[in-house]
C-alpha cells in the first residue's frame, strides 16, 4: 500500500515538472485553440472559437476566429414576434509579439472583421407600388431576408499570459473602422416594397451603408496543443 501511494505522488509530481515547464519560450511555436466568451453576449451574438498559428520562429502567429450565433440564443430578443435572427463571424488577425517575459508576451497587429447578420420574417408587403411609400394597388404577406454585412479593420493591441498548465489567457483592445451596408434578398420583392427590420437600436433598410469608427475589447480562454518540448 505505501509502495503504490508512493508511485502516485511520483507520478502526479513528474506530471507536475512537465506542466510546470510551460512558458512563452516553450510554448510559441505551438498551436493554441481558444474560446471567446464575451461573443455570447454581443447584440449580434455568437459561439466563437479561434486557432493561433505560430509563424517562423513564433515571433509571428496567425489568428482565425468563427462563430455563429441564432437568435433562439439571444438575450436580447424576447419577443416572438421579433424576426428570425442568424449571425455569422469570421476574424482574422496578425500577431506580431514585440514583448516577452516568461509568462507574458505583448502583441500588435491587424485584424480584419467580418460579418453577416440574416434576418428573415413575414410581412405585409405592398404590390404595384407607385412609389416607396404608396399608394399600393393590394397587401401581400411575403416571407423576406435582409442581411445587415459589415467589414471592419482594426488595429489590435493585446497581451497573453501563459499558465505551467498549459492554458491561456489573451486580452485584447484595438480600434479602426466598420463599413455596414444592408441588403435584400427577397425574391420577387423589390427592395423599395421591403419594410425595415428591427435591429435592437436601429431600423434595416436595403441599400442602406454606413462608415462609422469602431473599436473592440474582449478577452479569449486558451489551451495550448502538442507535447512539450524545449528548443
Amino acid at each position: 500500500m505505501r509502495g503504490a501511494l508512493l508511485t502516485v505522488m511520483a507520478l502526479f509530481c513528474s506530471v507536475g515538472s512537465v506542466f510546470a515547464q510551460f512558458d512563452v519560450e516553450s510554448s510559441k511555436r505551438h498551436v493554441i485553440i481558444k474560446y471567446s466568451p464575451l461573443p455570447m453576449f454581443d447584440f449580434d451574438n455568437t459561439i466563437q472559437f479561434g486557432v493561433e498559428v505560430p509563424l517562423g520562429r513564433g515571433n509571428f502567429s496567425l489568428q482565425q476566429d468563427l462563430g455563429y450565433g441564432p437568435s433562439g440564443m439571444s438575450s436580447w430578443q424576447q419577443d416572438d414576434n421579433d424576426p428570425d435572427k442568424r449571425t455569422f463571424k469570421s476574424r482574422t488577425h496578425l500577431h506580431w509579439y514585440v514583448m516577452e517575459r516568461r509568462r507574458m508576451r505583448a502583441y500588435v497587429g491587424p485584424e480584419v472583421l467580418f460579418k453577416k447578420v440574416v434576418f428573415r420574417e413575414s410581412q405585409w408587403v405592398g404590390r404595384d407600388c407607385s412609389g416607396r411609400f404608396g399608394p399600393c394597388s393590394f397587401l401581400q404577406n411575403q416571407n423576406v431576408r435582409v442581411d445587415k454585412n459589415v467589414v471592419a479593420a482594426h488595429v489590435r493591441f493585446g497581451w497573453q499570459f501563459i499558465t505551467p498548465s498549459r492554458f491561456t489567457f489573451d486580452v485584447f483592445t484595438g480600434i479602426g473602422f466598420r463599413h455596414v451596408f444592408v441588403t435584400s434578398h427577397s425574391p420577387g420583392i423589390p427592395d423599395s416594397e421591403v419594410q425595415g427590420i428591427d435591429d435592437t437600436w436601429e431600423i434595416l433598410r436595403p441599400n442602406e451603408s454606413d462608415l462609422i469608427p469602431s473599436a473592440v475589447l474582449g478577452f479569449h480562454l486558451g489551451i495550448i496543443l502538442g507535447k512539450f518540448r524545449r528548443e
